[in-house]
């Protein structure tokens, strides 16, 4: 995408609101019964598109968290302990406090790790990808995808791949469940190469990602710099946009 474009996304951030819908139940929250490991299958992905504005803005705040890269993504066995560690994250995130951003932040939509109030579905989305990473799973394997609920609501949830399929961690829904199964329709999850790319999962949409390219590795997400130019004081102005790491 050409650097006008990224501008102009880049513009719109703090105007957009895509992610709504998220409000979970609170309780008791699934333990793993002992019935072994799950089996599940792929989900098929496309062509890169534009994430979601909530993640560029989230990106925008937390760059370190977004120019995670690799040219060889890793798939995990998944052994009875690393579900154990699977449900176990899944369980802890799903019982903290679940408030939405307006009540939260006083914004629409604000993609940023749980404070002492809570968080919505991004947030829990982002904590559990983070957990796991600290707990040894690869960044390439735990991915945040977006998805539109029966209602037409947006929701976010965290996709972990491993060798026995990818499963759905989800702030909404007490156990863990093969993408297969959770009752959504799946609109784009980020890229397992580069985890500021997100790439296409709705059906509706969908072609070939054969003629998509990625950036080297450790470049600059494209709305990190269009950011940046947007903030340099204007020549003769002194004056630019707002804009902090």
């Amino acid at each position: 995408m050409s650097g006008v474009w990224w501008k102009r996304i880049v513009g719109g951030v703090f105007l957009a609101s895509m992610l709504t819908g998220c409000s979970g139940v609170n309780g008791e929250a699934h333990q793993d019964s002992g019935r072994g490991v799950m089996l599940s299958s792929y989900m098929p992905a496309g062509q890169q598109v534009v994430p979601p504005f909530g993640f560029i803005d989230f990106c925008l705040r937390s760059e370190k968290d977004c120019e995670v890269g690799t040219n060889e993504p890793a798939t995990p066995l998944l052994t009875p302990r690393r579900w154990s560690e699977l449900d176990a994250v899944n369980d802890y995130v799903n019982r903290l406090p679940q408030i939405a951003d307006e009540d939260n932040y006083q914004r629409s939509e604000y993609w940023t790790y749980p404070n002492e109030r809570g968080g919505d579905c991004e947030d829990l989305a982002l904590l559990k990808r983070k957990m796991l990473i600290e707990r040894g799973w690869p960044a390439s394997a735990v991915l945040i995808a977006t998805v539109e609920q029966w209602n037409g609501a947006y929701h976010s949830v965290l996709i972990v791949e491993t060798d026995r399929g990818e499963f759905v961690l989800d702030n909404l829904k007490r156990e863990i469940v093969g993408w297969q199964d959770a009752p959504y329709v799946w609109k784009k999850r980020q890229s397992r190469e580069r985890a500021h790319i997100w790439v296409d999962l709705d059906r509706s949409t969908f072609r070939s990602a054969v003629n998509d390219t990625l950036p080297p590795l450790g470049e600059t997400p494209p709305f990190i710099v269009a950011a940046r130019k947007i903030a340099q004081p204007v020549a003769g102005t002194g004056t630019g946009a707002v804009y902090t790491r």
